[in-house]
């Protein structure tokens, strides 16, 4: 019986199994080329291509989302109350202020002044005027009138003195003459009575 092989029937061949392409084409540099590796060259083209397309799409797209401000300074309190005169010229109504706009506003009074400080009611405040309401202001009025008419009126300066004091003229000179009548009656009557006493006595010593 013949010795076996120490590899077997089949020996392997050294530098291994050589496969040669068929297809070959020459690129720019002038060397041949399998029509497989080139395809492959450039299906890995396509795909960084395609990568490099899609990030330049995202950067671009986060710079568009990005706020316009970024390049611009910051405003300040003070002119975006500016802006907002600009935005809404006389005449035309004011939008009502939401509480964070009141607080804004008192911020940029902070701002504007450090040393602004809000006053607060005193108690002598009380007695200033303050602003009448169309009822009240018309009452005063008519306070003032009457007030003004009487200081004339005890001046006698108003028709209706006038005439009072005519009137009270009048009746003084009427209870003038009745006085003096009155007057001059006693006296008559007491001369009588002395006329009467005398005689009496004249004709008792008779």
């Amino acid at each position: 019986m013949p010795p076996r092989g120490r590899g077997g029937k089949f020996k392997t061949k050294r530098g291994g199994g050589r496969n040669f392409s068929k297809h070959l084409e020459l690129d720019e540099n002038g060397t041949a080329v399998s029509t497989d590796r080139r395809k492959k060259d450039e299906s890995d083209e396509d795909s960084d291509s395609d990568i490099e397309e899609e990030e330049e799409e995202e950067s671009s797209s986060e710079e568009e989302a990005a706020p316009s401000t970024s390049n611009e300074p910051e405003m300040s309190r003070a002119e975006r109350k500016e802006m907002k005169k600009k935005q809404n010229p006389k005449g035309q109504p004011k939008p009502k202020k939401s509480s964070d706009d009141e607080d804004d506003d008192d911020d940029d009074e902070d701002l504007i002044n450090p040393n602004h400080v809000k006053e607060k009611m005193k108690i002598t405040d009380l007695g200033k005027d303050r602003e009448l309401s169309r009822r009240e202001r018309e009452e005063k009025e008519k306070a003032d009138a009457k007030e003004r008419y009487w200081k004339l009126h005890l001046a006698g300066k108003t028709d209706e003195a006038k005439s009072d004091l005519g009137r009270l003229a009048k009746i003084k000179a009427e209870r003038q003459q009745a006085a003096a009548k009155r007057l001059a009656e006693t006296e008559a009557r007491n001369a009588e009575v002395e006329a009467k006493k005398k005689a009496q006595m004249s004709g008792k010593r008779s």
